[in-house]
């Protein structure tokens, strides 16, 4: 048993394995290979031989460095995309808020615009109607649906007086049908059988104008087939009552139907001011009281004898 021992232990190999051999030393391989590096700068820098060499490594290099360049240029593209997409919308914010700023800047001016606009216009009516005037703003519209009235600021507290007209700046609105100490009730001329004396400018002649309720135009009524009425015609206030003071616009005949089996015409007529879209308005005052009818005088007359 012991002499296979020894076999066995002189049989082994005196070399170690391929594997574990170990070539020159890392000191003589540094040198061997730092000489050769110097030897080559030296002769490429001296001589140029090896351009064609480093060229061809570089071109066959560039895709690799193009590859490791991929990552952070994707980093860097999303960086940017988010940051431009920040700021973007940090910019349209800002246009928003400057769009919203501009616009109501705009809105006030045309608002302001149309606000003077309308006092003029109002001032000019009044100017054309000769007679004192107070102007009042619209506050609300009547309750009731079917009535045709409109409630403006102030009242008797101004002298506002029931009968009074009211106009804007385009024509007769109304008139003062019930006033209270801080505020006033206009029924406006669409109102249903609200009778206006009117007269046409061209021709002059009178008639009355009556309202037909909301969503109507008001009509002439009683006029025969063959009065000189025409589409376009103006109506005009024809102070007769003296109710309204003479001349005040009213409105404008829109259609004109003439009926073989009736005497009088269908005549519609458009109000000229804004009735239904007024936001400020004038309270004319009342016209002085007018001269006694002869009759009425000589009935008075004759009564004081009697009582005599």
């Amino acid at each position: 048993m012991i002499a296979v021992v020894s076999i066995s232990v002189t049989s082994l190999p005196k070399e170690p394995p391929r594997f574990f051999r170990r070539g020159p030393s890392a000191v003589a391989r540094l040198t061997f290979f730092g000489l050769i590096s110097i030897a080559l700068m030296f002769i490429d820098a001296r001589f140029r031989t090896l351009e064609t060499i480093r060229m061809g490594i570089a071109t066959v290099v560039h895709p690799l460095q193009q590859v490791a360049l991929v990552p952070g240029e994707l980093l860097d593209g999303a960086s940017e995309f988010f940051d431009s997409r920040d700021k973007l919308r940090s910019e349209n914010e800002q246009l928003k808020s400057q769009l919203l700023i501009a616009g109501q800047a705009a809105q006030s001016a045309v608002g302001a615009t149309n606000e003077s606009a309308r006092l003029t216009a109002l001032l000019g009516a009044s100017q054309a109607a000769q007679t004192k005037a107070q102007i009042s703003k619209v506050l609300y519209l009547g309750r009731d649906p079917f009535s045709q009235k409109i409630f403006i600021q102030r009242g008797t507290e101004q002298n506002f007086d029931a009968g009074s007209a009211v106009i804007d700046g385009s024509g007769l609105i109304g008139q003062l049908t019930r006033v209270h100490p801080l505020l006033a009730e206009v029924t406006l001329i669409t109102e249903k059988d609200f009778a206006v004396p009117v007269k046409i400018e061209r021709t002059g002649a009178r008639m009355v104008l009556f309202g037909r309720g909301p969503g109507q135009f008001p009509e002439l009524r009683f006029v025969t087939n063959n009065a000189d009425v025409l589409e376009g015609d103006v109506l005009l206030t024809s102070n007769i009552d003296g109710v309204y003071p003479g001349n005040l616009r009213v409105a404008k005949i829109v259609r004109v139907a003439r009926g073989a089996d009736t005497v009088f015409s269908k005549i519609e007529c458009a109000p000229l001011a804004g009735v239904n879209s007024a936001e400020s308005v004038l309270v004319l005052d009342r016209p002085t009281a007018l001269t006694p009818r002869p009759a009425a005088e000589a009935a008075a007359a004759g009564d004081a004898k009697r009582r005599r």
